[in-house]
């Protein structure tokens, strides 16, 4: 598990550092405005289509599949960085970008629906889970730390370039390991298809709870989408470039050291309890980002929110992988970073129309709001809806899932929403700007 762990965090880490880099690019020739556009278009592509492809995993195993659309990217990111390098104009670059990102390779959802197999025991399960995320934030540490210190010495456009290559590089060693250890791969179905169902095309949206599961990861979205364009363009326009890697890896930090805390402590609530709590615990903090025009206090309030992303990621996949069944699991991995990027991308786009104009208050103020709807949401659910366990696994109790008797489970399909990881450097990890 430490080489497939090792990789994964390469991955992610390399991914988190090209839309950095490309967002600085392409904002040196083109403005904040289209820059954040093109940035919130391959987003908002991620979050709709990683689903997409996480079902086209499920169903057809996962070697072939990972294996052509990990060559696609690789040609498809080659010919971004021309575009970049050469300064094509910025709508020959966003089709190229959202191409790189429909079919990069949904490896890590592959990967950590693949833990439930590799595990032995619940104790184990939840400690690959926390390790994962962990790894995962502290990448997101790393990654604007190593986007900041390359745009510095080599530039824009030289660090995106860079960034891609390392990136290519590294996810072909993930592609082969991923193929090694059989990650994902269940075999195509060859039982008589299911009567036909009006809802079937919703997938693992149609399993009772995963609405409620995905409410707090839209939120985050937010946050994460809007942090990602206000930071670099609010520390130039204040001239503080050196505060831009460690803003930027703020919510990151507070990841790493939340999810270690989470993952020592023996905390006995439910599941869905730890769910509601850790959400205000991530909302509240931002309902004060209107306040933060000092860098410092930004700093502080991305710190304090961002103790409670691991542990929210942590008992969003342990909530998925009680509820999915081996029919849909990838693709219902797939949707809690699909979850955060459809916020992400929509939030990137407002905030860099308003970062193009210098209107850092509203910019600010519209994120306190987002954050308010998240904390209020969170009060006022006073429990998550009950979750019958997966044919294919029996992974947590009634107790640890607070699956009350007494209430019926209803569907209740809803929207989806990674650190990028991967499209910013704090949310998904399956997209390739």
């Amino acid at each position: 598990m430490r080489g497939l762990l090792t990789l994964a965090f390469l991955a992610r880490t390399t991914a988190a550092v090209l839309p950095i880099t490309l967002l600085l690019a392409l904002a040196q020739s083109h403005g904040y405005a289209r820059a954040a556009l093109v940035g919130g278009g391959y987003t908002l592509v991620l979050a709709f289509c990683a689903p997409l492809r996480g079902r086209l995993l499920d169903r057809y195993g996962a070697h072939r599949m990972l294996t052509l659309m990990g060559a696609a990217t690789a040609l498809l990111l080659a010919l971004v960085a021309c575009s970049v390098e050469f300064r094509w104009p910025w709508w020959t670059t966003m089709p190229l970008v959202i191409a790189a990102t429909l079919l990069s390779p949904p490896l890590n959802a592959a990967l950590r629906s693949s833990w439930r197999h590799l595990a032995a025991d619940e104790v184990q399960l939840k400690a690959v889970h926390s390790a994962d995320s962990v790894l995962e934030e502290a990448g997101f540490v790393l990654a604007p730390l190593t986007a900041g210190a390359a745009i510095t010495l080599l530039g824009p456009r030289h660090a995106y370039e860079m960034a891609a290559a390392a990136f290519i590089t590294v996810t072909a060693l993930y592609l082969a390991a991923a193929r090694r250890h059989n990650l994902g791969t269940t075999r195509p179905s060859t039982a008589a298809p299911p009567p036909r169902n009006p809802r079937r095309w919703l997938g693992p949206l149609a399993t009772p709870g995963m609405t409620a599961i995905l409410l707090p990861l839209l939120v985050m979205g937010c946050v994460f989408g809007g942090t990602g364009v206000l930071i670099p363009a609010y520390t130039q326009n204040q001239h503080a470039t050196p505060w831009l890697g460690p803003l930027l890896a703020a919510i990151s930090t507070g990841g790493v050291i939340g999810g270690i805390l989470y993952a020592t402590i023996d905390w006995k609530a439910g599941l869905w309890r730890k769910y509601q709590l850790l959400t205000l615990g991530f909302t509240l903090p931002t309902t004060l980002l209107f306040l933060a025009r000092p860098l410092w206090l930004l700093a502080t309030l991305l710190l304090l929110a961002g103790l409670f992303v691991t542990p929210l990621f942590i008992n969003a996949f342990l909530l998925i992988d009680a509820t999915a069944n081996d029919d849909t699991r990838i693709e219902a991995n797939t949707w809690v970073g699909a979850s955060t990027d459809i916020t992400n991308g929509i939030m990137a786009i407002t905030i860099g129309a308003l970062a193009q104009h210098h209107r850092w208050d509203t910019a600010l103020i519209t994120l306190t709001c987002c954050a308010t709807v998240g904390a209020a949401s969170a009060i006022l659910t006073s429990t998550g809806p009950a979750a019958p366990p997966s044919a294919g696994t029996a992974r947590a109790t009634a107790a640890d899932t607070e699956l009350p008797a007494a209430r019926p489970p209803t569907p209740q399909p809803g929207p989806g929403a990674a650190h990028g990881p991967e499209a910013t450097a704090i949310t998904g990890t399956d997209s390739c700007p």
